[in-house]
């Protein structure tokens, strides 16, 4: 039998998880929920056998939806996270868990007494190319792990753009690459030193660099920032990681469509190239459905504590850069200009849905 799923938010990452939950036979959209009423109209259209509602209550009140996919703001999950456990449902949760770090500890220690499956969308761990990276690591062939280094620059989201509930860019986006370089140092983070910028005088950094070691001895640094060319005729971006041992490397680059990983070992030589695939929400959903229908929980799905973890040291970093002269460059007269542009672009970098379109 389908999994029932209710699915609650159904704005740009709510749309992604029901086109995977639509794909997956393993699961059936039963509801999805949404304080827009032109939200609600848009999921009526792309999920006609779906109850939509505006108060998701009867989503948890119907004791045949087993999972719940919170897709809604940040500000948001604390109940609905805290709902779920009442109820007993499975969680698929987007990062963050919660609004503040105080309460999404409070959220890690709800998971960690549950019984249930809860797990966060921390997207990067279920991509092929780290995975296929951290084999050849395990291999042996680049000899000792030692430096990480994680770049994500597009041009991306806008300040003022909607998402305060989930901070400033690094933290929004950043915690990811925070998420992934403890994922291959399988350490914690010990030292850290930030920089960040101002641009266009907006309040936060919209732009930051960080580095520092891991408790292991393993060295980092992270660059993340949607800067890079927001008024660029042709626009582009600059994303990699550059995985660096004691006798050979791995890398990876990709332009959103195709991801290229390259390997230099001491005995091996490989270049691989696949599909991106993108958010990666069809592997997580997929592994989840495994994990319910098996009654074992995967190691594959991230825990809460790895989401809280990302974020305290995403929320750190920044206040870290506001003490090392933290400046400003450009003015709010640009800033508009970039808005206006995003308002009316049909394609680019992490546009928001826009009359009932899912932008690319």
């Amino acid at each position: 039998m389908s999994i029932k799923v209710g699915l609650i938010g159904f704005g740009r990452m709510g749309r992604f998880y029901l086109d995977e939950f639509k794909r997956n036979s393993k699961y059936e959209v039963a509801y999805i929920s949404d304080v827009s009423e032109e939200c609600r109209m848009l999921a009526a259209q792309e999920a006609p056998g779906a109850t939509i509602v505006e108060d998701y209550m009867p989503i948890f009140e119907d004791p045949t939806v087993e999972v719940v996919a919170l897709c809604a703001l940040a500000d948001s999950r604390k109940e609905q996270i805290e709902t779920a456990v009442k109820y007993g449902k499975h969680i698929i949760s987007e990062k963050p868990i919660a609004d503040t770090i105080e309460n999404e500890w409070s959220m890690v220690k709800a998971e960690e007494s549950y019984s249930q499956f809860a797990t966060v969308n921390l997207y990067l761990r279920n991509s092929w190319y780290h995975r296929y990276i951290k084999d050849f690591i395990k291999s042996g062939e680049i000899g000792e792990l030692a430096i990480i280094r994680v770049c994500h620059m597009t041009p991306g989201l806008a300040p003022g753009e909607g998402h305060e509930a989930e901070g400033p860019v690094f933290h929004d986006c950043g915690m990811h690459y925070v998420d992934i370089a403890r994922w291959y140092a399988k350490s914690e983070y010990a030292t850290c030193h930030a920089q960040g910028i101002r641009m266009w005088d907006w309040k936060d950094p919209w732009w930051l660099q960080c580095h520092g070691t891991f408790e292991n001895g393993i060295v980092y640094d992270i660059t993340q920032g949607f800067v890079y060319g927001q008024l660029s005729k042709d626009q582009t971006h600059n994303s990699y990681i550059d995985i660096i041992g004691t006798k050979g490397i791995a890398r990876m680059t990709h332009d959103f469509k195709m991801a290229r990983v390259e390997l230099r070992g001491v005995n091996t030589t490989e270049i691989v190239e696949r599909p991106y695939g993108g958010k990666n929400i069809d592997k997580l959903i997929d592994v989840m459905a495994d994990s319910i229908n098996s009654g074992r929980r995967s190691g594959r799905l991230p825990k809460f504590r790895d989401s809280a973890i990302a974020s305290e040291f995403a929320w750190n970093a920044l206040e870290n850069a506001r003490q090392n002269a933290l400046p400003s460059i450009g003015n709010n007269r640009t800033l508009e200009e970039i808005r206006y542009r995003r308002a009316h672009m049909t394609n680019g970098y992490g546009l928001l849905p826009r009359n009932h379109q899912k932008n690319q």
